[in-house]
């Protein structure tokens, strides 16, 4: 049996056929490959079966008698979010919105070393997230002069307004002012006929000049800061005093409470950097709420445009904008994936004209 199985391997390792068709166990005929006679016998035979097997294709396809042209799809040029109304944002613009917002989250999460002034003791850089009435006026940058003390962001200066109004008044008192303001009826210049002269009571001239009883206040910008103390908890507690403002401003618009400027949506666009993609679903009903809020604040603009009226929130100057309530929606929309709030934008939207606005 030795001398079998031995001889077995040798013809197993002398074999050069392919290993796709099997060992050759039968003779097959020695024949050029162009031979195309009749075989006479079966080794001629089993030669054309194999030179024809081995031109075959490793497969084939039979073609499909019930086929039918694929339709031809549309180009996405300009494709609006499931829905026809030229205001929504369309897809493309959304997609490089997202892209741009998550490069500046990643950026703004990077560690660095810290560059600026530092914080100086017994001066904040920012009220405590539980102040909502401070923030406001943090937000409208407010001095410390109207009822705030001065915040780590701002130079210190020196106050002696009290001092002076003091001082003022003293000098009212005792009747001085008048004084000095009287003028002398021999400087008077001669004024023409029809035109009455200037009263000699200086009371009747500083009843008409204008008195600016309010300071100019510059509304407060998010910085870089600023933002690399605020994590995503105050973020997020932060955010729901935007949407409570909002919610308040919409439902008292003629009265012009929380007036929404346009630097109120970009604190509103860096805090929502500072929340991570994956948020609780208390979290995430809260930016829902957000995006709600901006998308009533959308109508109440788009209502003043198409019919201005004389309230307070339209003679703001700096008033939020529609393009910073669409910016702040879409961003909810497609870096959390809330899609189906754009069925809330196009209700909105059914109630106004199919133009853009």
């Amino acid at each position: 049996m030795a001398p079998s199985n031995s001889k077995r391997k040798r013809g197993g390792d002398s074999d050069e056929e392919e290993a796709s068709f099997g060992k050759q166990i039968l003779p097959v005929a020695n024949l050029p490959l162009d031979f195309e006679g009749e075989p006479v016998d079966g080794l001629q035979y089993l030669f054309t079966v194999r030179r024809d097997a081995q031109r075959l294709p490793g497969f084939t396809r039979v073609q499909n008698p019930f086929s039918a042209p694929e339709p031809a799809l549309p180009q996405p040029s300009g494709s609006r979010q499931s829905g026809g109304h030229p205001a929504i944002p369309s897809e493309e613009w959304c997609i490089v919105l997202e892209t741009r917002f998550q490069n500046l989250r990643a950026n703004l999460n990077q560690p660095t070393s810290h560059i600026g002034p530092r914080e100086e003791p017994g001066r904040r850089l920012m009220p405590d997230k539980k102040e909502r009435d401070l923030w406001w006026a943090f937000l409208e940058g407010k001095r410390p002069g109207q009822g705030l003390r001065a915040w780590a962001d701002e130079p210190e200066q020196e106050e002696p307004t009290q001092v002076i109004i003091y001082e003022s008044s003293l000098l009212n008192d005792e009747g001085e002012v008048e004084e000095v303001l009287k003028p002398d009826p021999s400087e008077l210049l001669p004024t023409p006929s029809g035109t009455p002269a200037p009263s000699d009571s200086p009371d009747s001239a500083l009843d008409h000049e204008p008195v600016d009883s309010q300071p100019i206040s510059i509304p407060r910008e998010p910085s870089v800061r600023v933002l690399k103390c605020i994590d995503e908890p105050t973020a997020l507690h932060l955010l729901m005093y935007f949407t409570h403002w909002i919610n308040n401003h919409v439902q008292k618009s003629d009265q012009g409470v929380f007036p929404p400027r346009n630097s109120h949506a970009r604190w509103i666009f860096a805090l929502l950097s500072r929340v991570d993609t994956f948020v609780t679903a208390d979290d995430m009903n809260l930016l829902r709420n957000l995006a709600r809020a901006c998308l009533a604040l959308l109508r109440c603009l788009i209502e003043r445009q198409l019919a201005p009226s004389t309230s307070k929130a339209a003679e703001l100057p700096d008033a939020i904008s529609k393009e910073s309530c669409w910016i702040i929606i879409s961003i909810i929309v497609h870096v959390w994936k809330q899609k189906d709030l754009w069925m809330d934008a196009e209700s909105m939207l059914a109630r106004f004209p199919v133009t853009p606005v």
